[in-house]
């Protein structure tokens, strides 16, 4: 199995930044980025890649890619609409406008990818150009503004770049679009201590960044089980309490 790697040009990128930052795990993001140029987007492998390259655990890797939209994901679309639904955009109608084009031409909904894998759709916040709604994004390419000709136009364009029509994603009888799953896998099993369950876990990423796969020690244990009504036993002498100076059984 070929194991990905960055190109020496991207490492050598890497490397110039890192002269410049004595903790390399301020340099994630911009790692990240060289990864999604190197690859197209940021897939389980590529987490490992900038996880390794700045010393930190893929834990924080994975909550950085999953906290961020802007970075692109192995199963977004070769072609992704990022449609800004913050209220300046969301004001009259705009984003929903842009929303409605992009479903006539392309039968997706936000949320969605296309069956073929060329293009997907997503509500995502502020683009940064709140007086000129609605803005979009297209992988790189930011646009104000966007709705009516313009939008049509557009797509129209993307769809021939790529030799396809609207219909052939509109038509009755066209492939159904999938559901964009941005999940990230669980941990690899190395990252956990053997019988965690029964004995608690390790260290996390906001504990210690810099910990190896299987390093650290625990510091939660796994309580015992809850007593309940029907597994508590019985008191074997009455309850006592104190009111008035009298007990009560």
């Amino acid at each position: 199995m070929t194991v990905k790697t960055l190109s020496p040009e991207r490492l050598r990128q890497f490397h110039d930044w890192a002269d410049e930052y004595p903790n390399k795990r301020s340099m994630l993001m911009m790692t990240l980025r060289l990864v999604e140029e190197e690859f197209g987007c940021i897939d389980a492998d590529g987490m490992q890649i900038a996880a390794d390259l700045c010393g930190v655990n893929v834990a924080h890797v994975q909550g950085m890619v999953t906290f961020y939209t802007h970075f692109k994901r192995d199963t977004h679309g070769k072609h992704r609409f990022m449609v800004c639904a913050t209220l300046m955009c969301a004001l009259d109608g705009n984003t929903d406008a842009a929303l409605k084009q992009i479903e006539a031409k392309l039968g997706l909904k936000p949320g969605q990818t296309s069956a073929d894998g060329l293009f997907s759709c997503e509500k995502v916040e502020c683009l940064a150009d709140c007086d000129k709604p609605p803005v979009v994004q297209k992988d790189n390419e930011h646009f104000c503004k966007m709705k009516g000709p313009a939008l049509d136009e557009y797509i129209d364009s993307l769809l021939a770049l790529e030799g396809k029509t609207s219909g052939q994603y509109t038509a009755p009888g066209a492939p159904a679009p999938v559901a964009t799953d941005l999940r990230i896998p669980v941990l690899p099993s190395y990252y956990n201590f053997p019988g965690e369950t029964t004995e608690g876990a390790r260290h996390f990423d906001d504990k210690n960044p810099y910990l190896a796969p299987g390093e650290g020690g625990r510091t939660t244990t796994v309580p015992p089980a809850l007593k309940t009504p029907l597994t508590a036993p019985v008191a074997g002498t009455a309850f006592k309490t104190s009111t008035n100076g009298h007990d009560h059984g």
